[in-house]
């Protein structure tokens, strides 16, 4: 038997355009410095610990006396129990806190602590000196938004994303969500957003009558420009589908991608909007969490939001069974190709990807590396 241990793995490098760079099989570093949707504010319950890992950070969730949304890193620093295991207290004054469920160490919404049950008077301790990460989190359309620093100590510098096309009511500052569907995605990051952005693969793995079939493939041709943080598909006619004949009217579609993760889709008419967001968040560096968050104003979509359920959940597996099957060759690292145009999106997600940690590593501004084009395929 050929022992084949130390033999060189063969590099086969991708075309010069439209990436410039072998596509690599194994993901990069996550995204740092950024912003990532954590979960809608109807999930963060009044009263409850929300136990997550982001970024392979162990997190713990919930909402102070205000009901403002808190995290901060699940350990306690005592003997490194979960706080998530614990109680969220109401203090005396009114304030809460988070109880450790070993010795019952209580701490503040900010991370600091408050109390030290065992101690006695006269036993010189400073709680001051005692502090559990916090991690910075903003609640805005609905959503909660964490920011996940490359430096633990370090603050946001800039706010979460808003979309354009945010579907709002009539003295609405702010939208709401009306559907909400999650699911896990057995893959790096890079892999979970090159999935979300890929426009190739809709009629092979999501098999729906909601869907074209693969064996009536039609050439479409989109026009995308710089936006910021990312890049958008300009506002077009559609061609006709059941989901666009439910909202109705004339129909212009407008599709959003940003940095980290995020693909906004708006669909709209006179009068109607619908806003579809696609939001990963990395668990860690094989796993994702991917949220399909829908706002809209059209009275008919609040029947349809009834029987949509099945079809979403079966669109996300969809999704999820594709990115496990994909790890299982993933995991010999083979060398992978990229072809115009319909990769084209993965190219620029990965130049974005590169110059965002190289602006924040440089302490520069991001300078976006996408340029105005017209790309085609057959999907």
């Amino acid at each position: 038997m050929t022992n084949t241990a130390n033999t060189p793995v063969p590099v086969i490098k991708a075309p010069a355009e439209p990436g410039n760079d072998a596509f690599r099989a194994l993901g990069g570093p996550l995204t740092r410095d950024i912003w990532y949707v954590a979960l809608t504010a109807g999930e963060l319950k009044t009263g409850t610990l929300y136990k997550k890992k982001f970024l392979n950070e162990p997190i713990v969730m919930g909402r102070d006396e205000t009901g403002a949304p808190f995290a901060l890193r699940d350990l306690c620093p005592h003997r490194g129990v979960p706080l998530s295991a614990g109680r969220l207290l109401d203090e005396p004054d009114g304030a809460k806190s988070v109880q450790c469920p070993y010795h019952g160490w209580r701490f503040r919404p900010d991370g600091g602590c408050l109390h030290i049950p065992s101690l006695v008077e006269g036993q010189s301790f400073d709680l001051e000196n005692i502090k559990v990460r916090r991690y910075h989190l903003a609640e805005q359309d609905d959503l909660i938004w964490i920011y996940m620093p490359a430096d633990p100590n370090s603050a946001p510098d800039h706010p979460p994303p808003r979309f354009a096309n945010m579907v709002l009511k009539k003295g609405q500052a702010e939208a709401k969500v009306k559907y909400v569907e999650t699911a896990e995605l057995a893959c790096h990051q890079d892999h979970a957003v090159i999935g979300l952005l890929d426009p190739a693969h809709t009629p092979f793995v999501h098999k729906s009558p909601l869907w074209r079939s693969s064996k009536t493939l039609k050439e479409k041709e989109k026009h995308y420009k710089p936006s910021e943080m990312g890049f958008t598909m300009l506002s077009h006619k559609p061609v006709n589908s059941y989901i666009y004949n439910i909202i109705g009217g004339e129909i212009r579609v407008e599709i959003q991608f940003l940095l980290p993760g995020l693909r906004a889709e708006s669909i709209r008419n006179r009068t109607r909007g619908f806003l579809g967001l696609a939001a990963i968040t990395p668990i860690d560096e094989n796993l994702c969490e991917i949220r399909e968050i829908m706002y809209w104003d059209a009275p008919i979509l609040n029947l349809v939001k009834l029987i949509a359920r099945p079809f979403t959940r079966a669109f996300l597996q969809q999704d999820a069974r594709m990115m496990k099957l994909q790890g299982e060759g993933l995991s010999y690292n083979p060398p992978l190709m990229q072809i115009p145009d319909a990769d084209t999106l993965m190219v620029w997600y990965r130049r974005l990807k590169r110059e965002w940690m190289k602006s924040r590593m440089e302490g520069r501004p991001f300078m976006n590396p996408v340029e105005p084009a017209v790309l085609r395929w057959r999907t």
